[in-house]
């Protein structure tokens, strides 16, 4: 019961905190149990809230044995059926982790066509690329096969998570679900031999995950793939932008990646050129505080003073409401993010704690605010409801306001502080850029032909 309670209230909180939850294969998750979900790890506590979301039945999870240390805190993960495993970390230095009490309570939960949530990652960093995955899954699945002699129909549900930007408010999530993968096949390679059975297993999970998210090395990488991936979206394929279509765009996302891997071990000296010059063009860029949108072809036609005279417009007629909505939520908006600093967490946990303290922040502020409007005009329920629909119109309204505000700046600074020749300077590097692209293109398909 309490449950589900949190699962609806999770739902409707991830509702308003992601802009966009893009969801592929949902008819994967049909099956019910015994039934292992294994998952990719970049945002800490904001994965498990998106995948318990989206799936019907309740969700087992394997967590930090160090958070059970505390009594309390213990009594309610084991509510909510956490198990508990066993890293180097949490244990004495010098011994080894021993887990076969967390693999026992796995299979006592899967014996009851429970399903259980593993991140096989181990740990949870913000990077674009999946990282080394543990054998600890496919020891607890072939160990809980071999267990029952007869096929248990259990399977491993691999659910891939990316998102635009992990650590941002109102950012966008793709979530992919692949087919399950059944133990059946892998069952008599483990009788032979268990090490065999496990690590082939656990690359077949790997193989799974990594084909729906962005793959990169290290930071560097990283960065040329963010970047490359704007300039594509803004220049090349419009229709990908992130805010038009968000599916689309981090399918996009992890689709170049994987061309610039390509890239980068057939023709490195072009993979280089357009490396420089794509962190070149992006630098300049920063330097003028504009974003690539303002070098497109359909901008640069439009004119200077209808665009402002647009924005005053536009300013003038949403200032009231603006200002409302800044009355209304400001301090509910900003405390999450407040107690995030004070905390000093790592990045990691951004999302997390300002979400969860963000479900407390809002409730308790619009309360306030209409038992200050009821003491004084006695609104009613029905007052109270159409109160709480306006203030959260009026929230979504001042981002847009402050939103456009920053915007208005740069258009400003574009059309009459910026000079020509820096703005010619980025045009003849977003040119020569294209021109890299076309070529990548047709050593591509040249690749893709033979």
């Amino acid at each position: 019961m309490i449950y589900r309670l949190l699962r609806k209230l999770i739902k409707v909180a991830l509702f308003f905190f992601f802009k966009k939850i893009v969801i592929s294969g949902k008819e994967n998750s049909c099956h019910n149990g015994p039934l292992i979900i294994v998952a990719n790890h970049p945002n800490t506590l904001m994965d498990p809230l998106i995948i318990a979301s989206l799936m019907r039945q309740q969700i087992g999870f394997l967590g930090n044995a160090g958070l059970f240390t505390n009594p309390f805190l213990g009594r309610i993960l084991k509510y909510f059926n956490v198990i508990p495993i066993f890293r180097k970390k949490d244990i004495a230095k010098g011994d080894k982790p021993n887990n076969k009490y967390s693999f026992s309570k796995c299979h006592e939960y899967l014996d009851g066509k429970g399903t259980i949530l593993i991140f096989p990652e181990g740990t949870s960093y913000y990077e674009l690329k999946l990282r080394d995955i543990k054998t600890g899954t496919a020891r607890i699945a072939l160990s809980y096969e071999s267990k029952q002699g007869l096929d248990s129909n259990l399977k491993i549900l691999p659910i891939a998570l990316d998102y635009s930007d992990a650590i941002q408010f109102r950012s966008m999530v793709s979530v992919t679900i692949d087919q399950p993968i059944s133990i059946q096949e892998y069952k008599k390679r483990y009788s032979e031999n268990e090490i065999d059975g496990v690590l082939k297993l656990t690359e077949t999970i790997g193989l799974k995950l990594e084909k729906h998210i962005p793959t990169t090395s290290n930071k560097e990488q990283e960065q040329f793939l963010l970047k490359s991936h704007k300039f594509y979206s803004t220049f090349n394929e419009p229709t990908t932008d992130l805010h038009l279509n968000p599916k689309q765009s981090l399918l996009s996302r992890a689709q170049i990646s994987k061309s610039l891997y390509f890239l980068n071990e057939n023709n490195h000296e072009l993979y280089k050129n357009t490396e420089a010059k794509v962190h070149l063009f992006f630098n300049q860029l920063n330097n003028e505080n504009l974003t690539p949108g303002f070098f497109t072809d359909s901008f640069l036609k439009k004119n200077k003073y209808i665009i402002t005279l647009g924005y005053f417009l536009k300013f003038l007629f949403l200032a009231p409401l603006y200002l409302l909505g800044l009355l209304t939520n400001y301090v509910p908006y900003i405390l999450p993010f407040a107690i995030f600093k004070v905390a000093k967490l790592d990045i990691e946990y951004k999302t997390s704690v300002q979400m969860i303290v963000g479900v407390l922040t809002f409730p308790l502020f619009y309360w306030l605010e209409i038992s200050f409007l009821n003491s004084y005009f006695n609104i009613g329920f029905w007052g109270a409801c159409i109160c709480v629909i306006a203030f959260l119109i009026l929230g979504y309204i001042a981002m847009y306001y402050w939103t456009e505000v920053k915007r208005f700046k740069r258009v400003l600074h574009f059309y009459f502080f910026m000079k020509k020749e820096k703005k010619l300077n980025i045009l003849t590097l977003r040119d020569d850029i294209l021109k890299n692209i076309e070529i990548a293109r047709s050593n591509l398909k040249g690749a893709t032909t033979k």
